[in-house]
């Protein structure tokens, strides 16, 4: 990530969904926790509870570090690091449990906790926070394997009995609640495979223990999601049935997984001939964040390992059996035309992204890789021929973090790029600030929706409005009103009247400020700001980039209570 160059003030990125962890990392830093936010969605304030966004198992994290670090950017980027060597450390305990040589459970740690995932998903902050999986794999390959804890046989008795005190019982209680608390997707996922586990075994072992204990664990975390969720039941109990943003059976067809992009190399790879290839096959149809799934040379070499596991089982291995069921089960829920889409029609269309299952598709097959690496290490006998062995297994790790990795943008952040920009804002803000006195109101340009906006001609990018409270130490913003709510109708009412109109509906209502990005709109804002100019009498101001300018409406205001 070439960390050496980088600004930890400045967030690493920029754009998009990373600002909605900003926002709710900087409220919490000034309101306490997320779910609130009185600078945004003004005057009412932004309520985070109508939109199911954080990821409370981490998030406490980050507010851990919050406490320390004392600025939201900050703590993003300690979080994110963090989430690498936190990765590492829970694959090494599944390895261990596994009683797998050190030396292949550092290369299969490492090489998944390098996966191109990782880096795409920065963006997606609580997505690139996949460490608790490997846990839940140990907990589901319990399952799979028929080891009872939770429900056990009871002998000669017709029903099994329960046993909540075994080391695995806890275990797989604790991450259970973890995982729940980890959003949707991986709750989800983990959900589908303790079942698909529980079935197996209970088949395998003609006895129902495996499958009531699946069944126990599944309503446990789903009990935690709920929980997770709960602000966004009351919030919808109490304000009505709020938007969460377009969802459509069509979603989860086109951001479904493709087996291609599973083997395929990464975008830009470092070697010319292989990133030409994927630059081939991105022209064709279909191809958005399931790009991301990649499993890298080594990781493809497990799956086909698993893939053919499959149809062709042996005695040995059994760990290898379960996980070919495991990831074939995946493949079926996850790829375009698969069960995910019928579950998308049938049961909820709130899953929609089904290639985040290639996460764990990754870890099974660098399992897959380990199990034949530790094989061949174990039958060596010279301790000579282990420790070349071992510097085969240094080389391994440099190829594979060479061929997941490379040098553009999500692997090494455009730290210059994002500190020019961010700095600009930031001293724009400042002046904004520092001519309005202490908590006014600004009504944001162009009206988007909130949460989930479509693109308005050049702002492609969501919550691009969040960047003036990210820099703000006491303004209030008129963007994170929840779409459909009272408050947004108002705003989509007012922006369409004729401008001198909207300027004294906003200044009645308190504002102090009209901020205008002028990549909403198909002119660059000309046609608005001259009238503006003309109504108010002032040039605006305008950010170093030209793409923001500000009109005060405090003399406005002041003029128009006066006349009345």
């Amino acid at each position: 990530m070439k960390l050496w160059r980088a600004d930890f003030r400045i967030p690493f990125t920029y754009f998009g969904d990373a600002l909605l962890n900003s926002v709710a990392t900087k409220g919490a830093l000034e309101e306490g926790w997320w779910l609130h936010n009185s600078s945004l969605g003004a005057p009412a304030g932004l309520d985070y509870a109508a939109y199911p966004a954080i990821d409370n198992a981490h998030f406490l994290l980050i507010k851990a570090i919050s406490i320390f670090a004392r600025d939201y950017a900050l703590s993003l980027n300690l979080f994110y690091l963090l989430t690498f060597p936190l990765t590492t450390l829970t694959s090494l305990y599944f390895f261990k449990h596994y009683k797998f040589s050190y030396g292949v459970a550092v290369v299969a740690s490492l090489l998944f906790t390098f996966l191109p995932y990782h880096f795409f998903r920065s963006y997606h902050l609580f997505l690139a926070s996949y460490y608790p999986l490997p846990l839940m794999i140990l907990v589901i390959l319990w399952i799979c394997a028929g080891t009872p804890f939770i429900v056990e046989p009871s002998g000669n008795k017709r029903w099994p009995k329960l046993r909540l005190r075994s080391h695995n019982a806890i275990l797989s209680v604790a991450v259970c609640i973890f995982v729940g608390a980890c959003g949707l997707y991986y709750p989800f996922f983990s959900c589908f495979f303790l079942l698909i586990a529980g079935i197996r075994a209970s088949l395998q072992r003609k006895a129902v223990y495996p499958l009531l204990t699946a069944v126990i664990l599944v309503a446990l975390m789903s009990a935690v999601v709920y929980v997770n969720n709960l602000p966004l039941v009351v919030y919808r109990q109490t304000h009505g049935s709020a938007s969460l943003g377009s969802r459509s059976v069509a979603d989860a067809e086109v951001m479904g997984l493709k087996v291609t992009q599973l083997l395929l190399p990464i975008g830009g790879h470092r070697i010319t001939t292989l990133g030409a290839l994927k630059y081939r096959y991105n022209l064709g149809p279909l191809v958005n964040e399931n790009d991301t799934a990649s499993l890298g040379l080594i990781g493809s070499i497990g799956f086909l390992i698993l893939i053919f596991r499959l149809f062709f089982k042996r005695p040995d291995f059994p760990v290898l059996d379960q996980l070919s069921v495991l990831n074939g089960s995946a493949l079926l829920l996850g790829t375009i035309g698969g069960f995910g889409v019928l579950f998308a029609l049938l049961v909820s269309t709130q899953i929609r992204a089904y290639n985040r299952i290639s996460v764990f598709i990754a870890f099974f097959s660098l399992v897959a890789v380990a199990v034949v690496l530790d094989t061949f290490y174990k039958s060596l006998r010279s301790r000579k021929v282990r420790f070349g062995y071992l510097l085969i297994l240094s080389v391994l790790i440099a190829v594979g973090v060479f061929d997941q990795t490379t040098t553009t943008f999500f692997f090494v952040p455009e730290y210059e790029k994002t500190k020019t920009e961010y700095l600009a804002d930031s001293d724009f803000v400042k002046s904004i600030e520092a001519a309005l006195p202490a908590h006014a109101m600004i009504f944001q340009l162009p009206y988007v929706p909130f949460p989930e906006s479509p693109p308005v001609n050049k702002m492609t990018q969501d919550h691009e409005h969040f960047k003036g409270y990210l820099h703000a130490k006491s303004l209030r913003w008129s963007y994170g009103v929840v779409n459909g709510e009272k408050d947004d109708l108002w705003q989509r009412t007012i922006v369409i009247r004729p401008v001198a109109e909207f300027v004294d509906e906003i200044s009645s209502a308190g504002f102090l400020g009209i901020y205008i990005n002028r990549n909403g709109y198909a002119d660059g804002g000309a046609s608005l700001e001259a009238q503006l100019t003309a109504i108010l009498g002032m040039k605006p101001m305008t950010s170093a980039d030209g793409s923001l300018i500000f009109f005060s409406l405090a003399d406005y205001h002041h003029g128009s209570k006066g006349n009345k």
